[in-house]
This record gives C-alpha cells, structure tokens and sequence, in this order.
C-alpha cells in the first residue's frame, strides 16, 4: 500500500486562514536534476505562495526526503507542505508512483488542481476529477534534430503529446514556445497561457562592494571580463565565443559559469589550442547566493545559444545591470527585450563587431543598462503570481485574494 508522508513546518495556522483551495505541485524538479528547472520550480511555488497567503494551501510532491537548504526554507511557510512516497521501494520507484499512483493520493488529499511544473501529468487525474496544468521549457527536440537520435526524439514527443492533451491547459513559458506548440504538435492556441518565468529575489537587491570584492576574490575573477552562464552542451555554441577571443583586445576576458558535461573537454581542447587558457576561465560549482556578484562585476553577458526556452540568464544579468548580446531566433528576444542586441549565433563576424560596439561606447553601454532594467520589471514574482492565477481561473480555480 502506497502511504505518502507529510511533513509540515507549522502546526498551528492564522485564525484568518480560510484554506479553501488545495494546490498540487509536481515538485520533481525543486529538489533534483536541471539547474534551470529546479530554480523554476522554487520561484513559481514560492512566489504563488506569498501571494496567496490565506485562501490557498501548496501542497510539494517530491520523489524523497533528500532536498536542499532553498527547498527546506519554502517548506517552512504556514501554507505549503511537502510530501514524498513513504518507504524505499516507493522512492526508487519514483517515476512508477509519478506516473500512475500519484492520483490516488492527489484525491485523498483533496487536491483541486495539480499544476505540473515540467511536461509531464500523471494518467488518472481526469476520472478523479482533478484539474490539472502542464508546463512546457523547451521543445528542442523539435528544432534541433541533428543533435537528438531518433529514437530520443520519438519518445519525447510521444510523452510529451500524451501530456498536453490530457492536461486542461497548457503553459508556455515564451510566445516562441506558444507557436512551436502549434506548429510541430498542432496544439488548439486557446488552450495555452504564455506565462514567462521571472527571477529570482536574490538577483533584485544591488550588490555591495564588499560583497562584491569578496566573490572577487573567492573565484579570481579578472578585472574586465564578459559572462556566460549555462550547462556546458552543443546547443549553447560556446565554440563560437571561444573562436571570437583571440579578435578582441587581450585585456578583455571571458567568464564561463556552468555544469560540466562530456562536452566540456571540447571545450577545454579548443581554448589550448588556441592559447587562450590566460583569458577563458571556467567557473564550477559557483554557489547561488555568489552569482549576482560574479553577474554584477561583468562588463557584458553573452548568450550565444542555437536555441533556448526561455533563458532566465538573461533576465539575471539585465536585473543587475549587464547589457546583453543574444542570439537571434527562439526566445532570446523576448527575454532580453528591444534594446539588447541579437545577432545570427553563427555569424562569429558579426559577433566580434557587436561585442566591439558595446564594450567601446560607453553611452551606448549605459542606455541599454537602464533600458534592460526597466524592461525586466514585468518578470517580477507578483506578476508571475498574478498570470497563474488568471490560468487557474480558466479551468475554475479562483485562488485570488483581491
């Protein structure tokens, strides 16, 4: 028998709470596994959770116990819990309860709505009358064939088409991933919210000098450098950046902040090659709360990606006031807004003379500061909140306190 167990931080509750509303999170990703995604879901539950402090309850549906220090402080709020299977076999078997039990336990904790935070809703929620949301990142699959095996690409898109119509409503984290919904899986428009993900508080307040002098410090961080942050994989055309090094002033140096892959080596492999090792440093393990400092002291950001969801990157380094260079195509318009700048990911020329433009016309630098930090506001953790609670609305789920 599948028992779930339930911790919650606080035993007593606000008189003035009236929980009327139960909301499931599939909360997979808020412990484990995609840095990306676990930052999302930590951001939309909490951000859902301090707006609706009294009506609503949360209710965290993770694989096991093993979380971390950001996840065991949302979990400590008098309107969330956070509930794992109970027992070994169930937590090796994670995915099995994910995929076919988890209702069971959604009808008996009188959840309404379960809101996936990922592409995938358990079977079984319709017939238990249980309303639920599917959340799509990325459909990279789709638009970069070339770097998926067939089989891979099969099976997501299987899993992937089962999900989306089963769900009630679907959200779309960009407009770009709206409309490749509707034309790679030919999904009904109406049926999609393009909701965008904001950022994090920790990237809102300035940075202090101290503060900054001290990340400065812990990872030697050159005195003028440009930044990218991301997973080390093919789609995020680092080769390109590392190839456009040896045109710039040597003074100008580049910062990679990422998780290790396989592909790394190449990485690594291309930088000696082209004797480069003096300018391109490559942070690991960088620690959460450091990243705004380690943002804060570059004098640009660079996303120089063939596709992306929805780059939340983006977002960081303009609420800290780092102009951005992107790509163009995907969503990396739609993050970094009108006044960033985008160039073809694979045009290395006009790369290097954008990069030069911006890094030697200070004016320019300054309006697209100011520009970038005004166009950000609208990822702003209220209005995330606000935007869901219009979703929810859509399928009969008011949870708003207005």
């Amino acid at each position: 028998m599948l028992r779930v167990r339930m911790r919650v931080a606080h035993t007593y509750y606000n008189v003035e709470m009236r929980r009327t509303n139960t909301i499931g999170f599939d909360a997979k990703h808020a412990t484990t596994g995609d840095a990306t995604l676990c930052s999302y879901a930590l951001f939309i539950i909490e951000a859902m959770a301090k707006a609706c402090p009294r009506r609503s309850y949360f209710r965290m549906y993770v694989p096991d116990d093993d979380t971390t220090p950001e996840y065991e402080s949302l979990a400590q709020r008098h309107n969330v819990e956070s509930m794992e299977p109970d027992g070994a076999l169930w937590r090796k078997l994670w995915w099995l309860w994910r995929l076919y039990f988890i209702g069971r336990d959604l009808k008996r904790g009188d959840v309404e709505l379960f809101h996936s935070l990922t592409e995938f809703v358990p079977f079984g929620l319709e017939r238990r009358g249980i309303r639920s949301i599917v959340t799509v990142h990325s459909l990279e699959f789709l638009r970069l064939k070339g770097l998926f095996g067939p089989l891979h690409s099969m099976f997501r898109r299987v899993v992937m088409l089962s999900s989306l119509r089963r769900s009630d409503r679907i959200v779309a984290v960009s407009e770009n991933i709206k409309n490749d919904l509707i034309k790679y899986l030919h999904i009904d428009r109406d049926k999609i919210d393009v909701i965008y993900r904001g950022c994090h508080p920790r990237f809102i307040h300035p940075v202090s000098p101290e503060r900054q002098r001290e990340v400065e410090e812990r990872y030697h961080l050159p005195k003028r450098y440009m930044l990218f942050v991301g997973t080390h994989m093919p789609r995020k055309n680092l080769g390109d950046l590392i190839e456009i090094m040896p045109k710039l002033d040597r003074d100008v140096e580049l910062v990679i902040v990422g998780r290790a892959t396989t592909y790394t080596q190449r990485i690594k492999h291309r930088i000696k090659s082209l004797d480069l090792q003096e300018r391109v440093h490559m942070l690991y393990g960088v620690a959460d709360d450091d990243m705004p400092a380690v943002y804060a002291g570059a004098s640009l950001y660079l996303m120089p990606s063939l596709y992306e969801g929805f780059p939340p990157t983006i977002i960081e380094a303009l609420t800290l006031g780092v102009p951005v260079i992107a790509a163009k195509g995907s969503s990396m318009e739609e993050a970094g807004g009108p006044n960033s700048i985008y160039v073809d990911s694979n045009d290395r020329d006009a790369w290097e003379r954008a990069i030069k433009e911006v890094l030697g016309n200070e004016e320019l630098r300054n309006y697209m500061i100011s520009e970038g930090r005004n166009y950000v506001s609208r990822f702003r953790p209220e209005v995330v909140a606000y935007n869901i609670m219009n979703c929810y609305k859509r399928i009969g789920v008011d949870i708003s306190e207005y």
